[in-house]
Parts: structure tokens; C-alpha cells; sequence
């Protein structure tokens, strides 16, 4: 489904013509919507691995020369909703340690606090977090390579589109439907696209070049693609909280939650499912 779909099936919903309800009204209900849907739910295609190569974790190590504690900072991903795994990994990509104790900053930063473990522990702080012991001071025998980093995330904008670009024209996803950025091509060749008349030129060899203006087709997106009921019933509630109408508000607003609490009650099952389970918990000192 494209967005200007999505944007009409909204509006048919909602049975309000433009001068009651815009299309920007119904595209923020939408996107408020997305943001509201983001916070509960919890579903593999929300999955995300953000690595960290060896040379930056390096650089973002450090050791205390009072306390000897050490740490490595990392940027926390733009688009991260919540964490799901932390692991280091050797060259060949099996892990070595994971970061498994989450700690409150005071407690992290407070060399005497008590840490249950030791070992292995992190916290945020902003845009970033903290890892301890330091990537490089694994007390197991295999060193490290690697950060990973597993978490859910948020996806792109509704309406995202892929940029212009010499790769994105090879894979095939841009057009000329709507196109305002150029892409240079030589003459009789339009299977391969340069980013700039220089580059075309250089490669024309006495055949000259031509230009053409293209924009990118809309990102793939999980919840517009394979389950606009979420964000249809989301909008609805947004729209008629809009126009004052709290009973209809109030229906979407929970087929809006049974969605969601469907998609996570599957996704549960399926981890539950296809063999036996072991979860470790630590009570931190609670038990």
C-alpha cells in the first residue's frame, strides 16, 4: 500500500471530506499513530543489529588510573526503541561475553557501589552507553572483534523515499514520475548513472552525455505494507479526537490496542513454541 493509499483509506474511514478533516490532518494522524504503535509493540520485524567494528571501540575504551575500572562508550542507535541484547563477538562472529547486567547510573559510575556480578555491566546515559569491563579486557581466552548490538527500532517515515543516488538507480529503485534531481548518463547508455556531469563526461570518451531528473519510490514499511490496520485504526482515533467525537474515538482506540496486543501475543507464542525454554533471571539482591 502506498502512502497516498494509506492516506485515502484513512479517509474513507473516517467518512469526513477535506474541508472537515485535510490530507495533512489525516498524515499526522498517521504518523501519531506509527509513534503510539512503536511503544508497545515488540515483534521481529522490528529487529535491528547495530555493529560496532574494533578500531572505534578502541578509541572508545578507557581505563580509570585510580580505580582501575574500565569502559567503552558507544553512540546508541538513531532509530533504537529499546534494547534487546548487547554481545561481543570474535572474528568469526560467535560471542564471547554478553553485557548482561543493566545498571542504574548512579550505581555504574559509583565505584563502591555493589555490582552483583562484577562483571559484564552497562548503562545509558542521553545518546549513549557504557559498557564495563572496556572492549579488550575480556577475561575469557577469545578476543574480541566486534560489538553487536540487537534491539527494536523504529522504521521510516511513512512517506520515506529512497535517495537519489548512482546505487539506488542500479538496484532500480528510483523513477521519473515526479523527478527533481539529476543523474548524468552517456550518451546511448543509460544502464550506468553518474552523480555528476564531470564523472559522465570523463567516461563519455567523445559520445557526449544527457541528463535526467528522478526521485526515489517509497522505503518498504512493515506497518503501511502488511498491517495498515494498526494505522488505520490509530489515525481514526486522532481524527475524530480531531473533530470532537469521543465515542468513535474511543472504539478505534481499542481495536487500535487488540491489534497490537495480538501481534505481541503471536510473537510470544512463537518463541514459546518448537522447543524447551530457559529464561535466567537475577532477582539483584531481591530473592
Amino acid at each position: 500500500m502506498t502512502y497516498a493509499e494509506l492516506t485515502a483509506l484513512a479517509r474513507s474511514w473516517c467518512n469526513r471530506d477535506e474541508e472537515v478533516v485535510s490530507d495533512s490532518i489525516i498524515q499526522d494522524s498517521l504518523k501519531y499513530a506509527a509513534d503510539k504503535a512503536y511503544r508497545k509493540l515488540r515483534v521481529p520485524p522490528l529487529e535491528n543489529v547495530a555493529e560496532y567494528e574494533k578500531t572505534l571501540l578502541e578509541a572508545a575504551s578507557t581505563t580509570s588510573t585510580s580505580t582501575r575500572l574500565s569502559r567503552t562508550e558507544i553512540k546508541i542507535p538513531f532509530d533504537l526503541i529499546e534494547i534487546i541484547q548487547i554481545k561481543e563477538v570474535d572474528a568469526a562472529g560467535l560471542p564471547t561475553r554478553v553485557w548482561n547486567e543493566k545498571l542504574d547510573v548512579r550505581t555504574f559510575n559509583d565505584p563502591s557501589a555493589e555490582k552483583y556480578t562484577a562483571n559484564n555491566y552497562f548503562t545509558r546515559e542521553r545518546n549513549v552507553l557504557y559498557l564495563s569491563p572496556a572492549f579488550g579486557e575480556n577475561t575469557n581466552s577469545n578476543a574480541g572483534n566486534a560489538i553487536e548490538m540487537l534491539y527494536y527500532r523504529r522504521l521510516p517515515a511513512l512517506d520515506a523515499k529512497y535517495a537519489v543516488t548512482v546505487l539506488n538507480y542500479a538496484a532500480g529503485f528510483l523513477t521519473t514520475s515526479g523527478g527533481t534531481t539529476a543523474l548524468y548518463f552517456v550518451n546511448g547508455n543509460t544502464t550506468t548513472a553518474y552523480a555528476t556531469s564531470t564523472e559522465a563526461t570523463a567516461s563519455a570518451d567523445g559520445a557526449g552525455t544527457n541528463t535526467a531528473n528522478y526521485i526515489g519510490t517509497e522505503v518498504p514499511h512493515w506497518l503501511r505494507d502488511e498491517n495498515e490496520r494498526i494505522l488505520l485504526y490509530g489515525a481514526l482515533v486522532e481524527i475524530f479526537a480531531y473533530v470532537g467525537d469521543n465515542e468513535q474515538a474511543a472504539k478505534y482506540k481499542l481495536m487500535f490496542d487488540t491489534e497490537i496486543q495480538e501481534l505481541n501475543d503471536e510473537d510470544a507464542k512463537r518463541n514459546s513454541s518448537g522447543g524447551n525454554i530457559q529464561v535466567n533471571f537475577n532477582g539483584r539482591g531481591l530473592i
